[in-house]
């Protein structure tokens, strides 16, 4: 249901749909990112979403290592929205613990409440 776009590849994807009183409508996904990036910064293009509105009230986007276990890698990363609509959303990626790109491979942890 979701991919990554411009630069970055994207595996299986996981979501999960519930319409949640007093908080609405809540999707939960992953996307894992199947190359690094040879820059600091990688924008990803979440596609396949089905929303309610093109202003989701939150969006939370989680970067963690594609596998759950510890590789030893000391890459720290930060996640910026970039746009929303009902869709897709973009995800600008970004190493902030050194100027330079990454190898490994990225899961993002999406929560949205629209």
């Amino acid at each position: 249901m979701t991919t990554a776009g411009p630069g970055a590849q994207a595996s299986t994807t996981v979501s999960a749909h519930a319409a949640v009183p007093g908080l609405g409508n809540v999707t939960a996904t992953t996307v894992t990112l199947q190359q690094g990036s040879p820059t600091q910064e990688l924008l990803v293009v979440i596609q396949g979403l089905n929303l309610t509105t093109a202003t989701p009230r939150v969006v939370l986007v989680q970067p963690r290592q594609s596998v759950n276990q510890n590789q030893g890698n000391p890459d720290e990363f930060v996640t910026q929205v970039i746009t929303t609509s009902k869709t897709q959303i973009q995800v600008l990626v970004r190493r902030v613990d050194t100027n330079s790109g990454w190898g490994q491979h990225l899961r993002l942890d999406l929560f949205i409440v629209d």
